[in-house]
Parts: structure tokens; C-alpha cells; sequence
């Protein structure tokens, strides 16, 4: 079940990308005018964005959403926190149960802390430090009653996802980018266990 969480985060992070990394001012890190520096909290290197994800069909729904907020502290460093929530829904076939579809439904709350570092041009570094929360209902068959019921399950885990990244501008304060990112603690309830590599691309635009 875990496989199939993971799988639908790949799926979420896709659309949560399209607005995940939102940026004011220039929105383009290590390239905006050089002006002078203002002592104290800037309003304009605050860094509010989000993202919406939403995916229906075969029986599997995913719903999500995922605002952030951050600070552009230096010209190339980034940090913030976040709070995703991600609603999925997947077909369970080991019912044994006959002409009956029978569904795992769960939520997945993710508070998170974020950074990138823009290292050279528009390659960056970035990592994030995300508490994970599973609460799933998974209908189990009784072969004793021959009554199929929900079972529910909570978990939690801990993740620490490192990787790099390429930010291309568009034009404007719009970007695309793709980073690679690898889950290091490898918990075994966590909705990244045994996968090598995380793949997310997606376009950012500044506010």
C-alpha cells in the first residue's frame, strides 16, 4: 500500500509544481537588479505559493493541496515551511469478495520544512525535511463471518529528501524546472520506502 502512496505523491507532486515554487520580486534567484540592501524584514523577498492537484479516473481519486510559505534570505538561499494534505482513494482487487468493488481511502498530511541554494545559475540544491501522517481505511474480508469491513490503519514517518535542481526561465517571472531528489531515512512507513529516486518537473511563476 505504501508503493501505491508513493506513487500517487509523483502524481501530486507534477501539479503541485505548477505552483509550488512561487517567488516575488524578480523571481529569478541570483539574476535579479542589484539594488540596496534593506535592513530587516524585506516584504518583497516573502515567498507565498502553493499547490492544487487533482486526479479522477478507474476508480482512483487523488485530491490535494499544499500552501508554503517562505524568505528569500540571500540572493541564492531560499527557506520556508509548508503543510500538505493529499486525499487518495485506489481499487483494492484482494477483497475476496465477487462482483464487488471494494476501495483503500486514506489521507496523507505532510507539514515539511524546505530550502534551495541556488549553487550556479539556475542549477540549485535544495532539501526538505517532511513528518509524514497516513490514516487509511483498507476493507479486509472475514472468511469466518464472510463479512468484508474497513480496517484502519495510522502511521507516521519521517522523511529527509535531498536532491538538485534546474530552473529555466520562460520569460518573465515564469520558469520551468526539474529536480531529482532521494528519501535518505528510508523509513519503513514512509510513502518514499524503496524508491531510489524522486522525479519532479513543473513550471513556477512569481507572484
Amino acid at each position: 500500500m505504501k508503493h501505491i502512496i508513493w506513487v500517487l505523491l509523483v502524481i501530486a507532486g507534477v501539479n503541485f509544481a505548477t505552483a509550488q515554487d512561487v517567488y516575488t520580486s524578480s523571481g529569478k534567484p541570483g539574476y535579479h537588479k542589484k539594488t540596496k540592501n534593506k535592513k530587516g524584514y524585506d516584504p518583497e523577498k516573502l515567498i507565498l505559493g502553493g499547490g492544487l492537484s487533482a486526479n479522477f479516473g478507474g476508480g482512483y481519486i487523488l485530491a490535494g493541496l499544499s500552501p508554503i510559505v517562505g524568505y528569500r534570505f540571500t540572493d541564492n538561499f531560499s527557506a520556508g515551511i509548508g503543510l500538505g494534505y493529499l486525499y487518495f482513494q485506489t481499487p483494492d482487487y484482494d477483497v475476496s469478495t465477487p462482483y464487488t468493488t471494494y476501495y483503500d481511502r486514506g489521507s496523507l498530511i505532510y507539514p515539511n520544512i524546505w530550502s534551495k541554494y541556488f549553487v550556479w545559475r539556475n542549477v540549485y540544491v535544495t532539501g526538505t525535511v517532511e513528518f509524514d501522517i497516513v490514516s487509511e481505511k483498507k476493507p479486509t474480508y472475514d472468511v469466518i463471518t464472510n463479512i468484508t469491513s474497513d480496517v484502519k490503519y495510522n502511521y507516521t514517518a519521517e522523511s529527509l529528501l535531498l536532491g538538485v535542481g534546474l530552473k529555466q526561465p520562460l520569460g518573465g517571472r515564469v520558469s520551468i524546472f526539474a529536480q531529482v531528489e532521494h528519501e535518505f531515512l528510508q523509513e519503513v512507513n514512509s510513502p518514499y520506502y524503496g524508491q531510489p529516486i524522486i522525479f519532479n518537473i513543473g513550471v513556477c511563476a512569481g507572484l
